[in-house]
């Protein structure tokens, strides 16, 4: 499930870690410190690929944070079919050299997942997610692999919490993501900008000044004192 414990090194990456490391001491112990030191160099590039530092979450609950680490590559507005609405999409792309951990865009409660290929002419794997504020906001957060072996651990689940930033996923090098709001939200990226993971703040939700939800749903308006 989701976790908001940091150990910089990624835990995903641990075995490999381990693997890497047991080699080098093996090659000095067969062959001398030459050995271990051409072998200490993967071990070395693989620390720098799969370090997950721990991010400054934003106070502001009405902000949308980057699920990943990239570069923002499209803002428009379409039609998301499985939501029936017309919504705003943010396309991210995470680059190799990325941190690759992923990160819940805001606290709410997962209604609903999907995953398989959206179109038998795509050959990316996708897994998508629902997740719905308890102010009633919703969001579509769509992971599509491009790799022609995707990894990744995913612990988001049907019916399950997450907040604001909170680490819920690992994409090993990177994926494209979409990230489909709601149209009113304010934007505050552009294209072609950078972005980081649980600190970067891509929109604010627009709430009435005064909005509160109440238990069955309705979005009430306070008239003030």
């Amino acid at each position: 499930m989701p976790s908001n414990r940091y150990p910089i090194i990624a835990r995903e990456a641990w075995p490999l870690l381990f693997v890497l490391l047991a080699l080098a001491l093996l090659a000095q112990f067969l062959a001398g410190p030459a050995a271990f030191f051409v072998l200490i160099l993967p071990l070395i590039a693989a620390v720098f690929l799969f370090r997950d530092p721990a991010r400054a979450i934003p106070s502001n609950p009405l902000a949308v944070v980057s699920p990943v680490h990239g570069v923002v590559t499209l803002i428009e507005e379409t039609d998301e079919a499985r939501l029936e609405a017309r919504m705003r999409r943010i396309r991210l792309s995470m680059r190799p050299h990325d941190i690759y951990s992923l990160r819940s865009p805001i606290e709410g409660k997962v209604m609903r997942q999907w995953c398989g290929r959206p179109d038998p002419n795509e050959a990316a794997r996708h897994m998508d997610f629902y997740i719905k504020s308890d102010e009633g906001d919703r969001l579509l957060m769509a992971i599509r692999h491009r790799h022609a072996i995707p990894r990744f651990h995913l612990y988001l689940r049907s019916g399950e919490r997450v907040g604001q930033g909170q680490r819920c996923g690992y994409l090993y090098f990177g994926a494209l993501i979409d990230v489909f709001l709601p149209l009113d939200c304010k934007v505050l990226v552009e294209v072609g900008q950078n972005v980081s993971s649980g600190s970067s703040v891509l929109a604010r939700l627009i709430h009435a000044e005064g909005a509160t939800v109440i238990g069955n749903g309705t979005t009430m308006i306070g008239s003030g004192a």
